[in-house]
């Protein structure tokens, strides 16, 4: 039976008027997918009203009630010290959202990022937490709800080209002829939901296959810091999706693409090449084509070039196999760790190490061994120290520089994982999850800019980024006569932002 024409004005999406008798009420519904039937089928939720011609829409008593017990409170007291070291690490980032993608959305997007790397909030839990930072009054982002964020999400989800395009400006502008280092690196995310289309069986870090999706994340060896994101299919390698990854991120023929152990071999190099990338690529010590004769010959250290890097003398011989240019490194103060290490452990354990193991595996001690394909330049940042050498050695100690910072980009990217808890998800949704991605992206650089200060202010043997965090969470505002005040933190504290830069902490 049709519906009165007054009646029409009251519907709105997910929610479907009945005539009941002599009555007309409005009804929360869902489209749930259903695997018996193959297809979505409609489900009614909860009642949410009557409609009269007179009176228009009158809530329901209980339906009320129940958002009046789940809505956040009107707060006075805030949350202040994360919202402002949110704002200072990603103010630049914070225009540029605006400018892209509207003042609203990035204001609901970043809301959301900063609940994620403060609180590591699911979705259900951001309205609360959004209510009790002080972030929704330095980005006010309308009625948050676990809708609203939803929604959020998926329309950034939606427009996964405007995201990229907004990606592509954090690239650092290299000079003319400047390489660009960058580094790719991958997590797994368990996912079981039957509607995501891009969970599949993969292996991840654990040992038994599970249904998965994989993110790949390009890195700034520059910047420190990530660049780009990517879904992908969770039984897809790396290598497979890194042709695509390089060509949607716009990094540019001639960016270095510094490898980690286990890349190596003909096919990825060719696909590096076919790309126009350039590569440092480490090998297992047990590569064949790794030359160990000049380390065991007398005089070795005569014929060596040698640089300093972190205060060690670092050793180095270049060669040449299958084509390809070879720079093998050998760091002494590693070596005698190594040595010490193999030596106690054949007391420990002799029936896997044996004084044979060690003769035939000494002169491997130490070293690494990088196969690579770079034109001559200096890397900035690398903490090494000039050794006046010839342009030989300058060559070999950017290969070797250069390597060294992804083992400590990947440190970050660790330390990212497992203090943002990115690692499980239940979306059910492949747009939502696309957004979400884009927010833990957003919080993830945050969390490489804190570190990144931290290490500036040779801080980070004293503190961690979620030391940092913890200690903003217990600085806030409250209201007084209505006015914001900030609450009082010690000497010791505010010095502790100085060094790190917080001006609206210090």
């Amino acid at each position: 039976m049709s519906l009165p024409d007054w009646t029409r004005k009251h519907k709105e999406p997910r929610t479907e008027i009945k005539r009941i008798k002599n009555g007309f009420y409005k009804y929360e519904v869902a489209y749930p997918y259903s695997i018996e039937r193959k297809r979505s089928v409609k489900k009614t939720i909860r009642l949410l009203g009557k409609i009269t011609e007179k009176d228009g829409f009158i809530p329901s008593s209980k339906d009320t009630l129940r958002k009046a017990a789940v809505e956040p409170p009107a707060v006075d007291i805030k949350t202040f010290g994360v919202a402002a070291l949110f704002e200072e690490l990603m103010k630049e980032e914070a225009v540029s959202l605006a400018n892209a993608f509207g003042p609203q959305n990035a204001n609901q997007l970043l809301s959301f990022a900063m609940t994620r790397w403060a609180h590591q909030s699911p979705i259900k839990r951001a309205p609360l937490h959004h209510a009790r930072d002080f972030i929704s009054e330095l980005r006010p982002a309308g009625q948050v709800t676990e809708r609203s964020v939803s929604a959020c999400l998926r329309r950034f989800g939606e427009n996964r080209q405007n995201v990229v395009e907004w990606m592509k400006t954090l690239l650092p502008k290299a000079a003319p002829g400047e390489q660009e280092f960058i580094l790719m690196d991958s997590t797994s995310t368990p996912s079981a939901s039957e509607n995501l289309g891009v969970n599949a069986v993969g292996r991840g870090s654990g040992a038994a296959p599970e249904r998965q999706v994989r993110s790949m994340y390009i890195g700034s060896a520059r910047l420190r810091q990530p660049v780009y994101y990517r879904l992908v299919n969770g039984n897809i390698t790396d290598v497979k999706s890194m042709a695509l990854c390089v060509r949607e991120s716009g990094v540019g023929r001639g960016a270095v693409c510094v490898a980690d152990k286990g890349f190596y071999s003909a096919a990825n190099i060719a696909l590096l090449e076919e790309e126009g990338i350039s590569h440092i690529i480490p090998l297992h010590r047990g590569n064949l084509l790794i030359d160990y004769g000049p380390l065991q010959e007398a005089g070795f250290k005569k014929r060596a070039g040698h640089f300093l890097w972190q205060d060690r003398v670092i050793w180095h011989y270049s060669y040449e196999r299958d084509g390809r240019a070879m720079t093998t490194y050998l760091d002494e103060t590693l070596m005698l760790r190594e040595e010490r290490d193999y030596l106690g452990r054949m007391a420990t354990h002799p029936e896997t190490h044996t004084r044979e193991g060690f003769d035939e595996k000494s002169h491997r001690f130490g070293t690494l061994t990088l196969i690579h394909n770079i034109a001559p330049q200096p890397v900035s940042g690398g903490g090494a120290k000039a050794s006046g050498a010839a342009p030989a050695t300058s060559l070999a100690q950017t290969v070797y520089e250069s390597y060294k910072l992804r083992g400590e980009i990947e440190v970050m990217f660790d330390s990212y994982k497992n203090h943002l808890a990115a690692d499980a998800t239940y979306m059910r949704d492949r747009h939502v999850l696309e957004g979400w991605l884009f927010a833990n992206f957003l919080a993830m650089i945050a969390h490489f800019r804190l570190m990144s200060r931290l290490r500036d202010a040779k801080l980070l043997s004293q503190y961690s980024p979620k030391d940092i965090l913890e200690l903003c969470k217990s600085i806030y505002k409250f209201k007084i006569k209505g006015q914001w005040q900030r609450s009082e933190i010690t000497e010791k504290t505010r010095k502790l932002f100085a060094r790190i830069k917080v001006d609206s902490l210090t």
